[in-house]
């Protein structure tokens, strides 16, 4: 979808390029996140691709066309823009803010009004929201209308630059999520830049960790950079607890549940009491008429048996979806009052219950895999690789 050749910055009165020879090839319908540290060149070689920012030499190509050199507003309408600070116009309502492209290219109203109604219901905004102003909205309803209005003229191309940095943490990761959802809906191909490693494992399809002056020191799939830095400062700029890293990569539908017994909160405590008999897990989990976790009882609630199993025990917390990362999940554990997860689906369904037991499968069942691969590239430097 996008190939840089050969592209270099160099900017008015600096002796040193902000960008040095950069080449790389993204593909189409994949995150490509730029990442490394502070002024190293991630930003300005992301606005070249749509020449916010003119590249001193070198050649930028869009689906096989080189627009090194054609008319820069109508490349950028080919392309949507995402930022950090939004920038919205403040002035303008919501509608209005998410059909600015549509109208420099001269759509018609009832088309423009269509594509807005279909976008704010993309982005989870209730239509309600169309004619207010952005000063009306929450920091994360303001970024998704950013990222509505970057769709507005359906660009092949999303530019992303640290889209979640200004929001608050908790705020960052649902976007973040819900980014991820939609993407597997549009497809669209993204380049992404984020100063946070961990932020670029969880959006990245592929990952390019940059040097100095942009240049690329492994732009590969983040398992493979977890697995297989390729020198000492990827190494140091990925950290420690790769390990923990790579469970970003896995979500809970890859693995097995836990065993754990289960009950409905209308089987009554004679029923509760043979589930517990037949398991030696100590917990029951109960559940409403609609499979949806209600509540942990113990065997000490089912020996008093002084409430109704509606009100005994513990309510069922620390829930997590299919859909969630192995990462988050483990978070959720370790704050969780049963040291365990319970599972379910878009719906609020339950699917099953993932305990430490669980994660610390999945972690051991990656190991092998790295040092089968990792010893199999030792033979082949080696020349073992036919023994």
């Amino acid at each position: 979808m996008i190939r840089l050749e050969n592209l270099s910055k160099v900017f008015p009165g600096q002796d040193e390029p902000a960008v040095d020879d950069l080449s790389m090839d993204i593909y189409e319908g994949e995150i490509v996140v730029l990442v490394g540290p502070s002024g190293c060149g991630k930003t300005t070689t992301m606005k070249m691709i749509n020449r916010l920012i003119e590249p001193s030499s070198g050649r930028i190509f869009l689906q096989g066309e080189d627009v090194t050199k054609v008319n820069s507003d109508r490349l950028r309408r080919r392309i949507g823009y995402v930022i950090q600070q939004i920038g919205l116009f403040p002035h303008m309502t919501i509608a209005d803010n998410i059909a600015t492209v549509p109208r420099m290219l001269g759509w018609d109203k009832k088309r423009i009004s269509d594509r807005t109604d279909e976008l704010l219901e993309t982005v989870g905004i209730d239509l309600s929201y169309r004619d207010r102003y952005p000063k009306e909205l929450s920091g994360g309803q303001r970024q998704r209308i950013g990222v509505a209005r970057a769709m507005a003229a359906d660009p092949p191309v999303l530019l992303m630059d640290e889209p979640f940095g200004a929001i608050d943490p908790i705020t960052r990761d649902r976007l973040q999520d819900e980014f991820l959802r939609l993407q597997q809906e549009i497809k669209k191909t993204i380049v992404f830049v984020t100063h946070d490693i961990d932020e670029a494992i969880k959006m990245g399809d592929r990952i390019a960790i940059l040097k100095q002056q942009s240049k690329i020191a492994q732009y590969d799939t983040p398992e493979k950079i977890l697995t297989d830095p390729a020198d000492d400062f990827v190494a140091d700029f990925i950290g420690t607890g790769a390990s923990i890293k790579r469970l970003s990569l896995s979500t809970v539908e890859d693995i097995e549940p836990a065993d754990w017994p289960v009950a409905n909160l209308s089987d009554g405590y004679e029923r509760v009491q043979e589930k517990m008999r037949s398991s030696d897990m100590g917990y029951v989990l109960l559940l409403d008429d609609q499979d949806r976790p209600s509540r942990w009882i113990g065997a000490e609630d089912i020996d008093h048996g002084e409430v109704s199993l509606e009100e005994a025990g513990r309510p069922a917390v620390a829930i997590v979806e299919t859909s969630s990362s192995l990462y988050k999940t483990l978070d959720t554990m370790i704050t969780s009052y049963k040291g365990s997860a319970i599972v379910v689906d878009g719906e609020g369904r339950y699917q099953g219950v993932v305990d430490f037991d669980t994660v610390l499968e999945a972690i051991n069942a990656m190991r092998p895999q790295v040092q089968t691969r990792d010893r199999a590239e030792q033979d082949l430097h080696t020349g073992d690789g036919g023994r």
